[in-house]
């Protein structure tokens, strides 16, 4: 019942943002969009490794990540509003088409049909991860479908807002961040709960490496436009210049002081949860930075954080509702007293 309330209220607050709000407040609701989808890639991603390898140290952190899993139906009701109307995000769809190989791979009825497919691969992995007693043979087919979903849908949702952008890195870039994020995620509420210590020091070595791996993903992508020194690759970096330079700036030393946080050996569960908190918040801030100069519309402060309010609000109680235990009828305290007994 609570979830199709949840349901029920994310359609609804969808069919507003798109009838009422239009252009600006689909903005708004792009980027809770598109980090609720990446919590979600990230969190499918983390627990078809973790089952693959058979890690131990995975364990402690597999109920939080499940439960982010469990977003998967409150996010593909999300996506309902941009996929409706995309028109609104991606002008050129109703511009002229573009050239050569562009014309069909942006063509309107493709772009739609492979977003929806994409969504239904996300799904479909999520669906086989989550059935009891998956098998690693279930979950190497998960990671064939996530995989592939989770490096295209970033250049569908986010890059190709600027069709005459195309880094080759950027797709697996924002992969590796959804993964780093979910897991950040993961170990914020793992610590929160009172655990941490020698439990999650392999979960810090993986942060750690996730961090290293992102940092030098986007310098080499910066580094490959930079050199090639072509003319809509040198657009889309200028167009983020000014305080979106220094925005990304702040970006780069969060990542580094997470870093250099996680280098010592020997963890904490404060230090563990202060380079988890510096990546979470990095990540909040790349999304923005890769959307919101793009942006035809700017919506206003106030439009964009009531709609990331209610975003959040509507996965938290559909997650809520995910993880509570069905509702039956309770034994009687004596019957309960002399089962325990027994």
């Amino acid at each position: 019942m609570r979830r199709a309330l949840a349901a029920a209220g994310a359609l609804l607050l969808g069919g507003v943002v798109l009838t009422l709000g239009g252009a600006a407040a689909l903005e708004a609701w792009l980027p809770p969009f598109v980090l609720a989808l990446g919590l979600v890639i990230g969190a499918l991603g983390a627990l078809i490794a973790g089952r693959i390898l058979g890690e131990d140290w995975f364990a402690p952190l597999h109920p939080p990540l499940m439960g982010i899993a469990r977003l998967t139906p409150m996010v593909l009701l999300l996506a309902m509003p941009l996929i409706a109307a995309p028109a609104l995000l991606h002008p050129w769809l109703s511009e002229q088409p573009q050239p050569g190989l562009r014309a069909m791979w942006f063509a309107p009825e493709v772009f739609v049909s492979r977003v929806l497919l994409l969504l239904g691969a996300v799904a479909l992995a999520a669906w086989l991860v989550a059935r009891p007693g998956a098998s690693r043979r279930r979950s190497a087919f998960a990671l064939l479908l996530l995989v592939p979903a989770g490096m295209l849908l970033p250049h569908d949702l986010v890059l190709s807002r600027e069709p005459g952008w195309l880094g080759s890195l950027q797709g697996t870039a924002l992969f590796v961040e959804h993964l780093g994020a979910a897991l950040s995620v993961a170990v914020l509420l793992v610590v929160a709960r009172g655990g941490g210590g020698a439990d999650l020091r392999a979960a810090e070595r993986a942060l750690l490496t996730l961090a290293l791996l992102t940092l030098w993903l986007w310098f080499v992508q910066f580094v490959v436009v930079w050199m090639a020194d072509l003319p809509p690759e040198a657009r889309w970096y200028l167009r983020r210049g000014g305080a979106w330079a220094w925005l990304k700036a702040a970006l780069v030393a969060a990542l580094a002081l997470a870093i250099l946080v996680a280098i010592p050996p020997g963890s904490g569960p404060k230090r563990l949860a202060a380079v988890s908190a510096l990546y979470a918040a990095q990540h909040v801030g790349q999304v923005y930075w890769l959307l919101r100069p793009a942006a035809r519309e700017v919506p206003p402060a106030w439009l964009d954080g009531a709609i990331a309010l209610a975003v959040l609000a509507l996965c938290l109680a559909w997650l809520r509702a995910a993880v509570s235990p069905p509702a039956g009828p309770s034994a009687p305290p004596d019957a309960a007293a002399k089962a325990s007994a027994h």
